[in-house]
Parts: structure tokens; sequence; C-alpha cells
């Protein structure tokens, strides 16, 4: 089949609605997990799961699926990792050498197209470029760890990448040194799902306050590492116990172990969204809260910006409030205390989202790119 692909891992909410909008055009489309992906993050439970066997026969069955996916699929969309599936033990592949990997060695010998889309900063471009951006600021509260990201195992990642793949997908923020990307408005989601006047039903409703509730998604066990923050979440917090300490009814909006498909529910009932101070760029949270029409306040680069108009010069403007750790306390004071202001970038927030976000427009570009592949 011409038009057919397969997820491998979904990237958040993105996959599944390029899977949803390429079905309605006629593809077949599917998402693949592997058994130790968090069901919470699902968006959706209709995904393929590899069943588990015996240990030893493992490998064998993994092959002997990835044989039917070569005959069901033209396109393998692949994020952040470079291997399809576990196929054989690793004796095996290392007889044909280091940078030998059969399961991606026979997409390639069938015409098989692979896009990869990178699942951050560590995908994209080796550590020494990486810590050139704004003046290491990335680098320097990123809690991944020396033996997690280092150039001599990311120099053998970007060579497999540009051996073996055929597209890569970038995002506006920064771009590669390792490969030629892509970059188009592939963070897409389903602005009916998504919407300001979104219907919450009553289980996920909060209790009523008069305090102003402001999100700020923060996961200490898998942000947070030997101190370093690459939200800067201690100075958004700081932030708010001091307005709060002023006498400001304000309040900290935190959501934990909530499905992912659950999650616009109580993100809706948000007044303010701190998306985060150091990084540079929004990610999924910012998405889906701008879709929402919530003003959202974010750290921007320099850089990112440059590179954002430049890929897309029907932009001249963002509807992000700017804010970094070093003034997030009188760029929140102002977003409180002003409620026209509230307002001006709430309605910005979601025109954006609908210029930007809309899966049913995106998915045209991006159907487009993989036929031309």
């Amino acid at each position: 089949m011409n038009k057919s692909i397969l997820f491998v891992i979904p990237d958040y909410h993105c996959s599944f609605f390029y899977r949803d909008a390429l079905r309605k055009r006629g593809w077949k489309a599917d998402i693949y997990l592997p058994n130790n992906y968090p069901k919470k993050l699902l968006y959706t439970d209709n995904v393929i799961i590899i069943k588990n066997v015996v240990k030893i026969f493992k490998p064998f069955y993994h092959f002997f699926v990835f044989c039917i996916w070569l005959f069901k699929y033209k396109y393998f969309f692949i994020y952040g990792g470079h291997r399809l599936l576990p196929l054989l033990p690793v004796f095996v592949e290392n007889l044909f050498g280091k940078n030998f990997y059969l399961d991606l060695f026979l997409l390639k010998f069938l015409n098989k197209k692979l896009i990869y889309l990178p699942s951050g900063c560590i995908d994209i471009d080796l550590k020494k470029e990486i810590s050139k951006i704004d003046d290491g600021n990335i680098c320097n509260n990123c809690g991944w760890d020396d033996s997690v990201c280092k150039d001599e195992s990311n120099i053998k990642k970007f060579n497999i990448l540009n051996k073996y793949f055929d597209l890569f997908l970038g995002f506006p923020d920064m771009e590669s040194t390792q490969y030629k990307q892509i970059t188009y408005k592939y963070k897409s989601i389903d602005l009916y799902l998504w919407k300001p006047d979104i219907r919450i039903p009553d289980k996920f409703k909060l209790p009523k306050t008069k305090n102003l509730r402001i999100l700020h998604s923060f996961f200490k066990e898998n942000r947070e590492n030997n101190g370093k923050n690459i939200k800067g979440s201690p100075f958004i917090v700081d932030a708010i116990d001091i307005l709060k300490e002023e006498g400001f009814e304000v309040e900290y909006f935190y959501v934990i172990d909530v499905e992912s498909k659950n999650m616009r529910y109580y993100q809706a009932q948000a007044d303010i969204v701190v998306e985060q101070l150091i990084y540079g760029w929004w990610g999924s949270t910012g998405v889906e809260t701008m879709a929402l029409g919530k003003p959202v306040i974010c750290y921007l680069r320099e850089d990112a910006k440059d590179n954002f108009y430049k890929n897309f010069p029907e932009y001249n403007s963002l509807p992000i409030i700017e804010a970094n750790v070093l003034n997030i306390y009188e760029v929140l004071k102002k977003t409180v205390m002003d409620n026209e202001f509230r307002e001006k970038k709430a309605k910005e927030s979601r025109l954006f989202a609908e210029s930007f976000f809309d899966i049913e427009k995106n998915v045209i570009e991006f159907e487009k790119i993989l036929l031309e592949l």
C-alpha cells in the first residue's frame, strides 16, 4: 500500500491526531507502542502492542511481526530513537559491523521510507553545538547526565540516522548541523477537542475558588536531576508564593497522574499557564493551552524566534507572554493584575492555534511531504 504509515512510538498527542487525520484521507495509519510505554500518555486505546512471549523466543517473534509490517506499510515514522524493534541478538548484527542494523537495513532495501522526528535537543545536534545556545543555558540546566548525552555516542547516532533515514522533521526553534531538516507546522492538535468553551464533565471539575489558578506542569521525578531543572520550576513556584504573601488571590495549580486524554479538562480550568523559563520554546503544554485560549507565559530564546520567523515569514509576532527566571515575578504580577491584558493574550493564543496547530490543515502538507519522498 502506497498510502500506509506506522508511527513507531507516538509523539504525545501529535501522532494520534496525524494518524486519525490520515485515515480520513484514505490512509492505512497505525501506532505501535512498546509494552513499557506509559498507558496514561495514550490519547486513544486503539494502538498496536506486541504480545509478550517467552524471553528466548522474543527476538524471533519480533522479527516475524516486523516482516508482516514490511508488507503492510510503506512509511515508518520514528520518534526519538533509531530502532524499530530489537530484532536479533546483538552478536548477529555485530557480524556485519557496528553501524549495521537489520531492521533499518531491510526497510531501506525494500524501499520503505523512514521519517525521523527528534524528541528533543539530544536528537537534534551534538552537545558541543547545543552548549553554545543561549550562553549554555540549556545544557547548564539539563537533567541529562554525561552518560546519556555525550558526543561520542551522539556522533554514532547521527551517522546511523543519515545512513538509513529519508526525512528529518524539524522544530521551528532549533536547526541541526547534523542533518537536513524540513520544518513545517508539525505540532498539531484537534481544535474541536481543545477549544475555549470546552464542556467539562462533572468528575473533572475543580472546587470553586476566587483565586486565579496558575498552571505549571512540573514533574520533579523526571524534570529535575542534581538540582538542575530545565523548566525553571522553582522560580515559578517562588514567584507565586511571593504574590500570595502580598495578598494576591492566586494559587499554584499542578496536575499529576491524569490520563493525557483527560488533561484538557484540568487545563481548561486554569487562568494563567506558565510553560517554562529556561529551554526557550514551548512544548505540548503550550500547544494544548494555547488551543484552549489561555494566556501562556514562556521564555523564548532570541535565536529560536529568529528561526521561527525565517521558516514562517507570514508571522511577525507570537501570542506568548515572554518571561525568564529573572523577571517571572514581575511578569506574573502584571498578568494577574491586568484582566484586560489576560483576555487579550487569551484571544491571541486561540487565534494563533487556529492558524498554526490545526491538524486538518497541517495534515495536507504532511501528506504532500510523504508522497514526494
